[in-house]
Protein backbone atom coordinates (compact mmCIF):
# COMPACT_ATOMS: atom_id res chain seq x y z
CA UNK A 1 0.00 0.00 0.00
CA UNK A 2 2.47 2.42 0.60
CA UNK A 3 5.07 2.01 -2.45
CA UNK A 4 2.30 3.47 -4.54
CA UNK A 5 2.09 6.99 -3.20
CA UNK A 6 5.57 6.62 -3.31
CA UNK A 7 6.12 5.49 -6.93
CA UNK A 8 3.35 8.12 -7.49
CA UNK A 9 5.46 11.38 -6.10
CA UNK A 10 7.99 9.74 -8.56
CA UNK A 11 6.11 9.57 -11.57
CA UNK A 12 5.02 13.23 -10.50
CA UNK A 13 8.99 14.26 -10.43
CA UNK A 14 9.64 12.64 -13.60
CA UNK A 15 6.67 14.83 -15.16
CA UNK A 16 7.57 17.81 -13.54
CA UNK A 17 11.24 17.80 -15.02
CA UNK A 18 10.45 16.88 -18.20
CA UNK A 19 7.80 19.42 -18.48
CA UNK A 20 10.67 22.04 -17.20
CA UNK A 21 13.11 20.92 -19.90
CA UNK A 22 10.57 21.54 -22.44
CA UNK A 23 9.66 24.90 -20.90
CA UNK A 24 13.62 25.87 -20.88
CA UNK A 25 14.07 24.74 -24.28
CA UNK A 26 10.64 26.53 -25.73
CA UNK A 27 11.92 29.89 -23.83
CA UNK A 28 15.48 29.27 -25.57
CA UNK A 29 13.48 28.88 -28.95
CA UNK A 30 11.69 31.86 -28.71
CA UNK A 31 14.75 34.14 -27.78
CA UNK A 32 16.27 32.76 -30.88
CA UNK A 33 13.36 33.86 -32.84
CA UNK A 34 13.57 37.31 -31.48
CA UNK A 35 17.12 37.64 -31.99
CA UNK A 36 16.71 36.73 -35.49
CA UNK A 37 13.67 39.11 -36.15
CA UNK A 38 15.52 41.67 -34.18
CA UNK A 39 18.69 41.29 -36.18
CA UNK A 40 16.82 41.67 -39.68
CA UNK A 41 14.36 44.40 -38.98
CA UNK A 42 17.80 46.49 -36.98
CA UNK A 43 19.57 45.73 -40.23
CA UNK A 44 21.75 48.73 -41.58
CA UNK A 45 21.89 48.16 -45.55
CA UNK A 46 23.71 51.44 -45.82
CA UNK A 47 27.19 51.93 -46.49
CA UNK A 48 27.80 54.54 -42.99
CA UNK A 49 31.01 55.49 -40.87
CA UNK A 50 33.55 52.66 -41.34
CA UNK A 51 31.60 50.93 -44.11
CA UNK A 52 31.75 54.01 -46.34
CA UNK A 53 35.54 54.22 -45.88
CA UNK A 54 36.28 50.61 -46.03
CA UNK A 55 34.53 50.44 -49.68
CA UNK A 56 36.38 53.50 -50.67
CA UNK A 57 39.57 51.52 -49.63
CA UNK A 58 38.02 48.42 -51.39
CA UNK A 59 37.53 50.12 -54.41
CA UNK A 60 40.80 52.02 -55.04
CA UNK A 61 43.01 48.84 -54.34
CA UNK A 62 40.70 46.75 -56.30
CA UNK A 63 41.00 48.42 -59.44
CA UNK A 64 44.43 48.37 -59.04
CA UNK A 65 45.16 44.67 -58.38
CA UNK A 66 46.33 45.28 -54.80
CA UNK A 67 44.73 42.60 -52.88
CA UNK A 68 47.81 41.74 -50.20
CA UNK A 69 47.85 45.31 -49.64
CA UNK A 70 43.46 45.68 -49.29
CA UNK A 71 43.85 42.68 -46.97
CA UNK A 72 47.16 44.10 -44.81
CA UNK A 73 47.09 47.58 -44.36
CA UNK A 74 45.87 48.48 -41.38
CA UNK A 75 43.09 50.57 -40.23
CA UNK A 76 43.20 52.04 -37.36
CA UNK A 77 45.16 50.13 -35.17
CA UNK A 78 43.96 47.06 -36.57
CA UNK A 79 44.32 44.36 -39.00
CA UNK A 80 40.79 43.83 -40.68
CA UNK A 81 42.01 41.03 -42.55
CA UNK A 82 38.47 39.51 -42.03
CA UNK A 83 36.37 41.76 -42.60
CA UNK A 84 37.60 43.19 -46.12
CA UNK A 85 37.59 39.14 -47.17
CA UNK A 86 33.82 39.68 -46.61
CA UNK A 87 33.39 43.42 -47.98
CA UNK A 88 34.86 41.93 -51.16
CA UNK A 89 32.43 39.02 -51.47
CA UNK A 90 29.69 41.14 -50.42
CA UNK A 91 30.06 43.49 -53.56
CA UNK A 92 31.12 40.62 -56.17
CA UNK A 93 27.95 39.03 -54.56
CA UNK A 94 25.32 40.79 -52.80
CA UNK A 95 26.25 44.67 -54.00
CA UNK A 96 27.84 45.57 -51.18
CA UNK A 97 24.69 45.46 -49.34
CA UNK A 98 25.98 43.54 -45.98
CA UNK A 99 24.59 39.96 -46.77
CA UNK A 100 27.42 38.41 -46.48
CA UNK A 101 28.41 39.81 -43.21
CA UNK A 102 25.15 38.87 -41.86
CA UNK A 103 25.47 35.39 -43.12
CA UNK A 104 28.96 34.86 -41.64
CA UNK A 105 27.81 36.54 -38.02
CA UNK A 106 24.99 34.14 -37.78
CA UNK A 107 27.27 31.22 -38.51
CA UNK A 108 29.86 31.93 -36.33
CA UNK A 109 27.13 32.88 -33.76
CA UNK A 110 25.50 29.07 -33.96
CA UNK A 111 28.84 27.68 -34.04
CA UNK A 112 29.81 29.40 -30.63
CA UNK A 113 26.67 28.05 -29.24
CA UNK A 114 26.99 24.56 -30.83
CA UNK A 115 30.13 24.78 -29.38
CA UNK A 116 29.23 25.84 -26.24
CA UNK A 117 26.25 24.16 -25.76
CA UNK A 118 28.68 20.67 -26.78
CA UNK A 119 30.80 21.28 -23.94
CA UNK A 120 27.99 21.26 -21.47
CA UNK A 121 26.37 18.17 -22.37
CA UNK A 122 29.93 16.72 -22.47
CA UNK A 123 30.87 17.92 -18.77
CA UNK A 124 30.28 15.91 -15.50
CA UNK A 125 27.40 18.06 -14.45
CA UNK A 126 24.06 16.48 -13.19
CA UNK A 127 21.59 15.46 -15.49
CA UNK A 128 19.22 17.78 -13.72
CA UNK A 129 21.44 21.03 -14.47
CA UNK A 130 22.27 19.88 -17.86
CA UNK A 131 18.71 21.14 -19.72
CA UNK A 132 18.72 24.32 -17.13
CA UNK A 133 22.79 24.94 -18.48
CA UNK A 134 22.39 24.64 -22.07
CA UNK A 135 19.16 26.69 -21.99
CA UNK A 136 20.82 29.52 -20.04
CA UNK A 137 24.24 29.36 -22.38
CA UNK A 138 21.78 30.28 -25.22
CA UNK A 139 19.85 33.31 -23.87
CA UNK A 140 23.29 34.57 -22.72
CA UNK A 141 24.68 33.78 -26.11
CA UNK A 142 22.01 35.77 -28.48
CA UNK A 143 21.20 39.21 -26.31
CA UNK A 144 19.60 41.51 -28.84
CA UNK A 145 22.19 44.29 -28.08
CA UNK A 146 24.13 42.74 -30.23
CA UNK A 147 22.04 42.51 -32.97
CA UNK A 148 23.73 44.74 -34.74
CA UNK A 149 26.92 42.92 -34.79
CA UNK A 150 25.08 40.98 -37.58
CA UNK A 151 22.66 43.82 -39.40
CA UNK A 152 25.54 46.55 -39.37
CA UNK A 153 29.13 45.57 -41.50
CA UNK A 154 31.27 48.30 -39.47
CA UNK A 155 30.33 46.04 -36.05
CA UNK A 156 31.68 42.54 -37.44
CA UNK A 157 35.10 42.66 -36.18
CA UNK A 158 33.99 42.53 -32.72
CA UNK A 159 32.05 39.07 -33.48
CA UNK A 160 34.54 37.85 -35.52
CA UNK A 161 37.31 38.35 -32.71
CA UNK A 162 35.04 36.87 -29.62
CA UNK A 163 34.22 33.92 -31.91
CA UNK A 164 37.41 32.47 -32.78
CA UNK A 165 39.06 33.61 -29.33
CA UNK A 166 36.19 31.71 -28.17
CA UNK A 167 36.48 28.71 -30.99
CA UNK A 168 40.50 28.94 -29.86
CA UNK A 169 39.98 28.22 -26.21
CA UNK A 170 37.39 25.18 -26.93
CA UNK A 171 39.89 23.31 -29.08
CA UNK A 172 42.58 23.48 -26.84
CA UNK A 173 41.73 21.79 -24.44
CA UNK A 174 41.16 17.87 -26.13
CA UNK A 175 42.84 15.90 -23.07
CA UNK A 176 39.92 13.23 -23.51
CA UNK A 177 40.39 12.71 -27.30
CA UNK A 178 42.86 10.56 -29.14
CA UNK A 179 46.68 11.73 -29.38
CA UNK A 180 46.71 12.40 -32.84
CA UNK A 181 43.07 14.25 -32.56
CA UNK A 182 44.37 15.90 -29.82
CA UNK A 183 47.70 17.06 -31.50
CA UNK A 184 44.94 18.38 -34.14
CA UNK A 185 42.26 20.29 -32.23
CA UNK A 186 45.38 21.91 -30.83
CA UNK A 187 46.55 23.09 -33.86
CA UNK A 188 43.45 24.38 -34.79
CA UNK A 189 43.30 26.72 -31.76
CA UNK A 190 46.20 28.32 -32.73
CA UNK A 191 45.07 28.82 -36.04
CA UNK A 192 41.36 30.09 -34.51
CA UNK A 193 43.98 32.30 -32.35
CA UNK A 194 45.18 34.27 -35.00
CA UNK A 195 42.59 35.06 -36.85
CA UNK A 196 40.83 35.82 -33.93
CA UNK A 197 43.35 38.69 -34.42
CA UNK A 198 41.56 39.60 -37.75
CA UNK A 199 38.72 41.29 -36.33
CA UNK A 200 39.67 43.89 -33.98
CA UNK A 201 43.39 44.00 -32.68
CA UNK A 202 42.37 43.13 -29.04
CA UNK A 203 42.05 39.57 -30.21
CA UNK A 204 45.92 39.52 -29.84
CA UNK A 205 45.19 38.97 -25.75
CA UNK A 206 43.80 35.63 -26.41
CA UNK A 207 47.54 34.42 -26.79
CA UNK A 208 47.80 34.91 -22.90
CA UNK A 209 44.76 33.16 -22.25
CA UNK A 210 45.69 30.42 -23.97
CA UNK A 211 48.89 29.75 -22.00
CA UNK A 212 46.73 30.32 -18.79
CA UNK A 213 44.55 27.64 -19.95
CA UNK A 214 47.46 25.07 -20.78
CA UNK A 215 49.33 25.78 -17.95
CA UNK A 216 46.31 25.01 -15.56
CA UNK A 217 44.93 22.01 -18.10
CA UNK A 218 48.09 20.52 -17.08
CA UNK A 219 49.26 20.44 -20.78
CA UNK A 220 52.82 18.97 -22.05
CA UNK A 221 55.60 21.46 -22.00
CA UNK A 222 56.36 21.23 -25.49
CA UNK A 223 52.52 22.69 -26.48
CA UNK A 224 53.02 25.48 -23.88
CA UNK A 225 55.90 26.46 -25.33
CA UNK A 226 54.66 25.87 -29.21
CA UNK A 227 52.13 28.24 -27.98
CA UNK A 228 54.12 30.86 -26.68
CA UNK A 229 56.77 30.60 -29.69
CA UNK A 230 53.80 30.87 -31.98
CA UNK A 231 51.79 33.88 -30.31
CA UNK A 232 54.92 36.27 -29.92
CA UNK A 233 55.72 35.15 -33.97
CA UNK A 234 52.22 36.06 -34.44
CA UNK A 235 52.17 39.12 -32.60
CA UNK A 236 55.37 40.81 -33.59
CA UNK A 237 54.32 40.03 -37.31
CA UNK A 238 51.09 41.52 -36.74
CA UNK A 239 52.37 44.67 -34.81
CA UNK A 240 55.04 45.35 -36.94
CA UNK A 241 54.42 49.80 -38.65
CA UNK A 242 51.10 48.71 -37.11
CA UNK A 243 50.15 52.45 -36.28
CA UNK A 244 49.21 52.39 -32.32
CA UNK A 245 47.27 54.94 -30.03
CA UNK A 246 49.65 56.69 -28.19
CA UNK A 247 49.41 57.69 -24.04
CA UNK A 248 51.50 61.44 -23.68
CA UNK A 249 52.25 60.04 -20.22
CA UNK A 250 53.27 56.74 -19.12
CA UNK A 251 51.10 57.13 -15.67
CA UNK A 252 48.91 59.75 -14.36
CA UNK A 253 47.53 59.49 -11.45
CA UNK A 254 44.51 62.00 -11.79
CA UNK A 255 43.93 59.50 -15.09
CA UNK A 256 43.40 56.04 -12.17
CA UNK A 257 39.47 56.92 -11.03
CA UNK A 258 38.43 57.88 -14.64
CA UNK A 259 40.37 54.61 -16.44
CA UNK A 260 38.67 52.73 -13.32
CA UNK A 261 35.33 53.98 -14.08
CA UNK A 262 35.43 53.31 -18.32
CA UNK A 263 36.75 49.42 -17.07
CA UNK A 264 33.53 49.07 -14.79
CA UNK A 265 31.17 51.17 -17.47
CA UNK A 266 32.73 48.59 -20.54
CA UNK A 267 32.12 45.32 -17.76
CA UNK A 268 28.55 47.18 -17.77
CA UNK A 269 27.30 46.49 -20.97
CA UNK A 270 24.71 47.18 -22.57
CA UNK A 271 23.11 49.13 -19.55
CA UNK A 272 26.19 51.63 -19.75
CA UNK A 273 25.49 52.60 -23.29
CA UNK A 274 22.57 54.84 -21.81
CA UNK A 275 23.14 57.44 -19.76
CA UNK A 276 19.77 57.36 -17.99
CA UNK A 277 21.14 53.79 -16.70
CA UNK A 278 24.85 54.22 -16.51
CA UNK A 279 24.74 54.39 -12.26
CA UNK A 280 22.76 50.75 -12.81
CA UNK A 281 25.58 49.81 -15.13
CA UNK A 282 28.26 50.64 -13.14
CA UNK A 283 26.89 48.35 -10.59
CA UNK A 284 26.58 45.54 -12.91
CA UNK A 285 29.94 45.87 -13.89
CA UNK A 286 31.33 46.32 -10.59
CA UNK A 287 29.57 43.21 -9.47
CA UNK A 288 30.98 41.28 -13.11
CA UNK A 289 34.56 42.75 -11.93
CA UNK A 290 34.05 41.12 -9.08
CA UNK A 291 32.86 37.79 -9.54
CA UNK A 292 35.49 37.42 -12.29
CA UNK A 293 38.11 38.48 -9.70
CA UNK A 294 37.06 36.03 -7.37
CA UNK A 295 36.85 33.48 -9.55
CA UNK A 296 40.32 33.90 -10.93
CA UNK A 297 41.77 33.94 -7.39
CA UNK A 298 39.72 31.06 -6.46
CA UNK A 299 41.48 29.35 -9.10
CA UNK A 300 44.72 30.54 -8.37
CA UNK A 301 44.48 28.96 -4.65
CA UNK A 302 43.02 26.22 -5.95
CA UNK A 303 44.73 22.81 -6.48
CA UNK A 304 44.99 20.41 -8.86
CA UNK A 305 43.32 20.56 -12.43
CA UNK A 306 40.20 22.32 -13.12
CA UNK A 307 37.59 21.09 -15.54
CA UNK A 308 37.26 21.77 -18.93
CA UNK A 309 33.99 23.70 -18.50
CA UNK A 310 35.67 25.62 -15.30
CA UNK A 311 38.66 26.43 -17.43
CA UNK A 312 36.48 27.18 -20.56
CA UNK A 313 34.35 29.83 -18.03
CA UNK A 314 37.70 31.11 -16.43
CA UNK A 315 39.25 31.56 -19.68
CA UNK A 316 36.21 33.93 -21.13
CA UNK A 317 36.20 35.56 -17.83
CA UNK A 318 40.27 36.50 -18.32
CA UNK A 319 40.00 37.25 -22.12
CA UNK A 320 36.96 39.60 -21.53
CA UNK A 321 39.01 41.63 -19.02
CA UNK A 322 41.98 41.68 -20.46
CA UNK A 323 40.06 43.58 -23.28
CA UNK A 324 38.77 45.61 -20.87
CA UNK A 325 42.27 46.66 -20.16
CA UNK A 326 43.25 46.92 -23.29
CA UNK A 327 40.18 49.46 -24.35
CA UNK A 328 41.06 51.24 -20.84
CA UNK A 329 44.42 51.72 -22.34
CA UNK A 330 43.06 52.94 -25.59
CA UNK A 331 40.76 55.41 -24.48
CA UNK A 332 41.93 57.30 -21.95
CA UNK A 333 41.51 60.31 -23.64
CA UNK A 334 37.14 59.36 -23.87
CA UNK A 335 35.29 62.50 -22.05
CA UNK A 336 33.91 60.75 -19.16
CA UNK A 337 30.46 61.10 -19.79
CA UNK A 338 30.51 59.70 -23.25
CA UNK A 339 28.40 57.10 -23.38
CA UNK A 340 29.92 53.01 -23.81
CA UNK A 341 30.27 52.06 -27.26
CA UNK A 342 27.68 48.96 -27.68
CA UNK A 343 30.31 47.72 -29.96
CA UNK A 344 32.07 46.37 -26.92
CA UNK A 345 28.84 44.33 -25.16
CA UNK A 346 30.06 40.95 -27.62
CA UNK A 347 32.93 41.29 -25.29
CA UNK A 348 31.10 41.10 -22.05
CA UNK A 349 28.91 38.71 -23.41
CA UNK A 350 31.61 36.41 -22.99
CA UNK A 351 32.40 37.39 -19.48
CA UNK A 352 29.11 36.62 -18.05
CA UNK A 353 28.75 33.16 -20.28
CA UNK A 354 32.09 32.52 -18.52
CA UNK A 355 31.11 33.55 -15.13
CA UNK A 356 27.56 31.36 -15.46
CA UNK A 357 29.92 28.31 -16.88
CA UNK A 358 32.49 28.69 -13.88
CA UNK A 359 29.43 29.10 -11.44
CA UNK A 360 28.00 25.87 -12.72
CA UNK A 361 29.69 23.76 -10.10
CA UNK A 362 29.43 25.77 -7.50
CA UNK A 363 25.26 25.53 -7.96
CA UNK A 364 24.82 21.92 -8.36
CA UNK A 365 26.57 21.21 -5.34
CA UNK A 366 23.51 23.22 -3.71
CA UNK A 367 20.62 23.19 -5.97
CA UNK A 368 19.29 20.61 -8.04
CA UNK A 369 16.81 22.81 -10.32
CA UNK A 370 15.08 19.75 -11.51
CA UNK A 371 13.94 18.32 -8.49
CA UNK A 372 12.22 21.20 -6.80
CA UNK A 373 9.56 23.42 -7.91
CA UNK A 374 10.61 26.14 -5.78
CA UNK A 375 13.91 26.52 -7.99
CA UNK A 376 11.96 25.16 -11.46
CA UNK A 377 9.72 28.32 -11.39
CA UNK A 378 12.83 30.50 -10.16
CA UNK A 379 14.76 29.99 -13.42
CA UNK A 380 11.55 29.98 -15.64
CA UNK A 381 11.00 33.66 -14.02
CA UNK A 382 14.54 34.81 -14.82
CA UNK A 383 13.90 34.12 -18.50
CA UNK A 384 11.15 34.99 -18.50
CA UNK A 385 12.79 38.37 -17.19
CA UNK A 386 15.55 38.26 -19.94
CA UNK A 387 12.68 37.76 -22.57
CA UNK A 388 11.38 40.47 -21.93
CA UNK A 389 14.50 42.72 -21.98
CA UNK A 390 15.26 41.27 -25.21
CA UNK A 391 12.12 43.05 -26.48
CA UNK A 392 13.05 46.33 -25.32
CA UNK A 393 16.63 46.12 -26.20
CA UNK A 394 15.45 44.69 -29.63
CA UNK A 395 13.57 47.90 -30.51
CA UNK A 396 16.33 49.97 -29.30
CA UNK A 397 18.61 48.96 -31.76
CA UNK A 398 15.89 48.77 -34.27
CA UNK A 399 14.93 52.68 -33.83
CA UNK A 400 18.64 52.97 -33.67
CA UNK A 401 19.15 51.59 -37.41
CA UNK A 402 16.44 53.37 -38.48
CA UNK A 403 18.00 57.01 -38.22
CA UNK A 404 21.15 55.35 -39.65
CA UNK A 405 19.02 54.49 -42.86
CA UNK A 406 16.86 57.23 -43.17
CA UNK A 407 20.03 59.38 -42.80
CA UNK A 408 21.65 57.57 -45.99
CA UNK A 409 18.15 58.17 -47.64
CA UNK A 410 18.02 61.77 -47.49
CA UNK A 411 22.40 62.22 -48.08
CA UNK A 412 21.63 59.99 -50.66
CA UNK A 413 19.27 62.01 -52.21
CA UNK A 414 21.42 65.42 -51.81
CA UNK A 415 20.08 66.69 -48.23
CA UNK A 416 22.64 67.24 -45.35
CA UNK A 417 21.76 68.10 -41.86
CA UNK A 418 24.45 68.37 -38.74
CA UNK A 419 23.29 64.23 -37.65
CA UNK A 420 24.76 63.02 -40.83
CA UNK A 421 28.08 63.58 -38.94
CA UNK A 422 27.15 60.59 -36.70
CA UNK A 423 24.78 58.50 -38.91
CA UNK A 424 26.75 59.10 -42.25
CA UNK A 425 30.06 60.48 -41.85
CA UNK A 426 32.27 62.71 -39.95
CA UNK A 427 33.35 64.75 -42.86
CA UNK A 428 30.88 66.19 -45.28
CA UNK A 429 33.11 67.00 -48.22
CA UNK A 430 34.47 63.49 -47.70
CA UNK A 431 31.10 61.86 -47.56
CA UNK A 432 29.84 63.87 -50.91
CA UNK A 433 33.10 62.88 -52.79
CA UNK A 434 32.60 59.58 -51.58
CA UNK A 435 29.21 59.41 -52.78
CA UNK A 436 30.47 60.02 -56.14
CA UNK A 437 33.07 57.24 -56.13
CA UNK A 438 30.42 54.84 -55.02
CA UNK A 439 28.19 55.84 -57.91
CA UNK A 440 31.07 55.33 -60.38
CA UNK A 441 31.75 51.92 -58.44
CA UNK A 442 27.88 51.33 -59.57
CA UNK A 443 27.30 50.93 -55.66
CA UNK A 444 24.22 52.62 -53.82
CA UNK A 445 22.20 55.17 -55.24
CA UNK A 446 23.31 54.09 -58.98
CA UNK A 447 20.61 52.89 -60.81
Amino acid sequence: MSAYPAAKSEADRVDRSRAFRVVLMLIALTNCAIFLYFAEAASIRVPVVDQFSWLLFYGEHAKAGHWLAYLWTPHNEHRIVLARLMLALDVRWFAGEGTAFFVSGLILLLAAAAAVCREIAKSDLAPSWKPAAIAIAILLLFPAHIVTTLGMPAMSPYLQTSSFALFSLVLLDGAAERDRLVNCRRAMALVAACLAAFGVSAGLVIWPVLLWAAWRGRMPRVWIAAIACVGTTFAAVYLWKLPLNSVDSPFDFSLVIPSFDYAIRFLGLPWSHLHALVWPARLIGLTVLGLGCFALVQDALAGGSPGRLHRLGLGLVLFAFLIAGSAVLARLDAAADREMPIRYGIFVVLAQLGLFLWSLGFLQRYWRPADGGGAQWLIVALCAVWLGQQAIAGEYAVAEAHRYNDAWSRFAAGEWTPDMLHYVFPDRQQAVDGLAALRKMRLYGSK
